[in-house]
């Protein structure tokens, strides 16, 4: 299971590629299935399929710290400072560790605890950014935390993980608000079609 740990740390703060994040997360979800499945093949019965919940809850908790690393990268490029920055990049540690939790899934029986101090910041920081913002008009929907959810609901994670990520998804909302805060950029939302022609 080391292996899959360290194939992470390798490759995924390193944001100055010139790979796209789509490539990027294609090469290494074969590198993260090739170790996982070698790690386990003493047994037969040990082997997952590639649709398997556990490659799934990865492949989207890894997706989800490149794209944030990507953020982190871009607004450290720019001439106005992001005060969010370093929240980033302790959000992205937490995130290799959830991975590696889920990665030991089939090794041991024995579930890895999440520190509820992880949410706990997540809620201050919401707070502290949001002061500085209007009352938001929309949401986003959570993708990682949905493809956690079977692991938790089957006793293999710690609710706690399933919790942080849920207010993950509302802190990088408010980031990204502040985000074109500090570069004076007008929120884009999208208004589907059928929206647009009703008005």
């Amino acid at each position: 299971m080391e292996l899959v740990k360290h194939s992470w740390r390798k490759y995924l703060l390193v944001y100055n590629s010139h790979l796209s994040p789509l490539v990027r997360q294609r090469v290494e979800s074969k590198i993260i299935q090739k170790a996982f499945l070698s790690s386990s093949s003493e047994k037969k019965s040990d082997k997952l399929t590639d649709d398997d919940v556990i490659f799934n809850a990865i492949g989207a908790t890894d997706e989800l710290s490149s794209y944030i690393g990507l953020a982190r990268e871009f607004a450290c490029e720019t001439t106005v400072q992001h005060p969010y920055v370093d929240k980033l990049k302790r959000v992205q540690m937490i995130l290799f560790d959830i991975n590696n939790a889920i990665t030991r899934i089939q090794k041991s029986s024995k579930i890895n605890s999440f520190k509820t101090k992880h949410t706990q910041d997540l809620e201050e920081w919401i707070t502290e950014y949001a002061n500085q913002l209007p009352p938001p008009e929309d949401y986003i929907i959570p993708r990682a935390e949905r493809s956690i959810t079977p692991l938790v609901y089957n006793g293999f994670l710690d609710k706690e993980t399933q919790n942080y990520l849920h207010r993950l998804s509302e802190f990088l909302f408010t980031v990204s608000r502040i985000a074109a805060k500090c570069d004076q950029r007008t929120e884009s939302i999208y208004i589907p079609p059928a929206e647009v022609q009703e008005k």
